[in-house]
């Protein structure tokens, strides 16, 4: 059972891998049947799923004999990222992907569901549990390197690109702003005279500035430590501040090639080269186009105002962890 999303794009992708993997597990006389469904467990006060309150009877509608349930919410041991809890007696596993990591996720996914279920495969008996009460969690080993995966994972789980969709008025203000500047010979004659290591210096304000103001704006930090969550803020608000940074950079990149065909189209070369007084190319026009992006950026993030904050939110986060971040809300609001 997978969470939509990325879990159950994951999910789909084992199916056959898995069931090939498992056999021979649990002995020559067991068979493997796997399925995959989509669906979403509740998240309880604390911001955790209680599978095994669910897990019984999950079961016993699908015809399971085991259960292993893929999610995009970040879990702890402590304060260290979780990858799986495994309730051997119960013969179901909770598998937490963003402490997998960003990188070959699928197949980490399937070692840490492989684990999984051969331990429960170990402990299972037809007629009840063999090892009530027997849950082993699986974790990397703790430290910075277990911290980072997880941020990056939590990154991935995001999905940068969504949020532009929900930009609608940040884009539309940085592409008006910054064609107006495009038909200014002052805006020319600046670009032409701006080093490219200045150019890359105003873009990377441009950027920052728009990915602060999109945070600071729409609440996106999170300035307590929520839930009793204690030292899980700090990557809550990496992750964040990544997802936003990426999100700007992808606008800025989509603004920069709509200005550059678009000053193509308008200004002609015979008239760009009156202006700067040189033989003018492509590298001007790219020039004229990076500085316009730039001034146009700067523009998107008041923009940005216009656009609805509950979209904005629920587009920076995975599903579940926006769950998670409107349930710690809802607790300090009260």
């Amino acid at each position: 059972m997978a969470d939509p999303g990325l879990p159950d794009a994951v999910a789909h992708k084992l199916v056959l891998r898995l069931q090939d993997a498992l056999s021979g597990t649990g002995g020559s006389d067991v068979g493997w049947q796997v399925s995959v469904i989509r669906g979403t467990l509740p998240i309880n006060a604390a911001g955790d799923i209680q599978l095994l309150k669910y897990a019984a009877g999950l079961k016993r509608e699908h015809g399971w004999d085991l259960l292993v349930y893929l999610t995009d919410l970040p879990r702890f041991t402590g304060d260290q990222p979780l990858i799986s809890d495994v309730d051997v007696g119960e013969g179901a596993a909770l598998v937490s992907l963003p402490a997998l990591g960003s990188l070959r996720v699928t197949a980490r996914t399937l070692q840490a569901v492989l684990r999984a279920v051969r331990q429960m495969a170990d402990g299972y008996s037809p007629d009840g549990p063999r090892q009530p009460g027997k849950v082993v969690r699986h974790s990397y080993s703790a430290g910075v390197r277990a911290k980072i995966r997880l941020m990056l994972g939590m990154v991935r789980s995001n999905r940068p690109g969504r949020l532009l969709p929900s930009l609608s008025s940040a884009t539309a203000a940085a592409i008006g702003t910054g064609a107006f500047g495009i038909f200014y010979t002052s805006i020319w004659n600046m670009a032409a005279a701006s080093i490219p290591l200045r150019l890359a210096g105003i873009s990377l304000l441009s950027i920052c500035a728009m990915t602060i103001w999109l945070i600071g704006h729409n609440g996106l930090w999170d300035r307590s430590e929520r839930l009793g969550l204690s030292g899980r803020s700090g990557l809550d608000n990496a992750a964040t501040v990544i997802t936003v940074l990426l999100s700007v950079a992808a606008m800025y990149a989509l603004l920069f090639v709509v200005l550059f065909l678009g000053s193509l189209a308008i200004i002609s070369g015979q008239y760009l080269e009156s202006q700067l007084r040189h033989p003018v190319g492509p590298a001007d026009y790219a020039r004229l186009a990076w500085l316009a992006s730039s001034l146009g950026t700067f523009a998107g993030a008041l923009g940005s105002s216009f656009d609805s904050n509950e979209s904005i939110r629920e587009a920076t986060y995975s599903r579940r962890q926006h769950e998670r971040r409107k349930l710690a809300d809802d607790a300090s609001d009260e």
